[in-house]
């Protein structure tokens, strides 16, 4: 029997309900994610949508998937979210080229623990739902680029996999207009994302393969070695070993330490991070201060961003030390 709201207990029981839905959270907690760009206010969303699909439960006629059915429910009630409140980001966005992270104000970093329950929940999630290219907070921004339609379009079809005839039937729209869609999308986002190699866009990746002409993928650094050699070199306020560590154009982006700084490691949108504690001259604790989330090129941190320490709580950071 198809697993959802027709199976006997489950469609007139709210409990019932709510447990069979509960192992999917983090995967659609993950999709609001990208969509939204905000941890938080995806995660209010997903159990909006949940209550959604409750109340929709008996449009679930075992056609597709249970979990392709949330999905649907899901992407829907993000797509209504968006058009309720329009984004705009800080100072414009230029023409082309990376867009940092501070320009797009009600953007969030994703702590590791979200993809890391998708990963153990084991629903028949593709790896690529929670690789580290879908996640990164570089194509984070990008999509938050795109219109609504079209972001929807790229993460069904390129992470998801989902087929143009699915995303057109959760869109409300033609499998033509998906595609042309998708045609727009890509670039749009390629030209967004630096490129690891040559600091140029890379290229785009048809849904689900990779091009034949692709050149290799370069092996990742050993981003926790990074970050240490990072967090070491300001804790000696060591500045030859600092400058070693990071890239001189985004050593000169950073702001000085406030006095009485103090680095946690840890991990956002599958990146190396640090969590930032200061300590004033009168006080006797370290609390919380800023996320510092790391990108990491050859072995060097090529761009450091900020973010405020509201999320210390999802992070599993405590807010005092």
């Amino acid at each position: 029997m198809q697993e959802g709201p027709t199976d006997a207990g489950a469609r007139d029981d709210a409990a019932a309900f709510s447990r069979l839905v509960a192992r999917y959270r983090p995967e659609l907690h993950l999709h609001c994610y990208r969509l939204l760009g905000s941890y938080e206010e995806s995660g209010e969303l997903v159990t909006e949508a949940l209550l959604r699909a409750w109340r929709e439960r008996d449009t679930f006629a075992g056609h597709a998937t249970f979990r392709t059915w949330l999905y649907r429910v899901v992407t829907r009630a993000c797509l209504d979210f968006l058009a309720g409140r329009p984004r705009v980001a800080v100072a414009g966005e230029p023409r082309g080229g990376p867009v940092p992270a501070t320009a797009l104000p009600w953007l969030q970093p994703c702590p590791d623990t979200l993809p890391e329950q998708v990963a153990t929940q084991r629903t028949g999630t593709d790896e690529a739902v929670v690789a580290k290219e879908n996640i990164a907070l570089a194509f984070v921004v990008a999509l938050q680029l795109l219109p609504p339609r079209q972001r929807a379009v790229l993460v069904l079809r390129d992470v998801l996999g989902w087929p143009a005839r699915e995303a057109a039937e959760v869109l409300g729209v033609s499998v033509a207009a998906v595609n042309s869609a998708l045609q727009r999308a890509r670039p749009a986002v390629r030209d967004r994302l630096p490129d690891r190699r040559t600091g140029r866009p890379p290229p785009a990746k048809p849904s689900g393969a990779q091009p034949a002409d692709a050149p290799e993928t370069v092996p990742d650094a050993d981003e926790n070695t990074v970050l240490q050699r990072y967090l070491a070199a300001l804790g000696r306020g060591d500045e030859a070993a600092l400058t070693g560590v990071v890239r001189r154009e985004a050593l000169a982006a950073r702001h000085p330490d406030p006095p009485g700084c103090r680095r946690v490691p840890t991990r956002m949108n599958r990146q190396p991070a640090a969590a930032v504690y200061t300590r004033g001259p009168s006080e006797r604790f370290h609390r919380a201060h800023g996320l510092e989330v790391l990108r990491v090129e050859d072995d060097r941190v090529a761009e450091i961003t900020v973010f405020p320490p509201g999320l210390f709580p999802a992070v599993g950071l405590p807010p005092v030390l």
